[in-house]
């Protein structure tokens, strides 16, 4: 035989680090994923009051339309404005006249909204409350979206309120 003897190539054993670049991308791509899973449900909880609210608006607003009963509204938006005034300042859910009314007008954006408003302080144990359900329903619309918008401190929920008189259902919607 002529020439040099071959051999077969011997390469290095296979070491686990550092991983090969794919392995970086598929990491990076799982951190990615988990952050914005984690910034979604923080923002979800950071809503979820504020949706919680405004489903039980639309809830009132169907009951009205059902049954026409106004003094049934009234009853349901003042306890949902108690309700939310608990979740965004808890003393000052037990407050009546006007440090109600000034809390109240902190959170109205703007004078109809605080009319419609004060409006309802005042017909609310009447015996027969005259009020515009429409105007109230938007008015309470826009005050639980400015309300719900400060830090929350307490949990929100239907807890302590009588929701078969209101015509909802007890728990989670379909």
């Amino acid at each position: 035989m002529n020439g040099p003897v071959l051999r077969d190539i011997h390469l290095p054993p296979a070491g686990w680090w550092p991983p090969a670049p794919g392995w970086w991308l598929l990491a990076g791509i799982a951190v990615l994923i988990a952050a914005l899973v984690l910034a979604g449900l923080y923002w979800r909880k950071r809503r979820g009051p504020l949706r919680a609210a405004l489903c039980e608006i639309e809830t009132l607003a169907a009951v009205h339309a059902r049954d026409g009963d106004a003094q049934r509204v009234v009853d349901g938006v003042s306890r949902l404005m108690r309700r939310v005034a608990r979740r965004v300042e808890p003393g000052v859910a037990a407050c009546s006249g006007e440090a109600w009314i000034a809390f109240v007008h902190r959170h109205a954006r703007d004078d109809e909204t605080r009319d419609v408003l004060d409006h309802l302080a005042r017909v609310r144990f009447s015996a027969q409350s005259v009020v515009d359900v429409v105007a109230l329903i938007a008015a309470l619309r826009a005050w639980c979206r400015s309300a719900l918008r400060t830090r929350a401190s307490t949990p929100f929920g239907t807890k302590g309120v009588d929701t078969a008189s209101l015509g909802m259902r007890e728990g989670p919607a379909p």
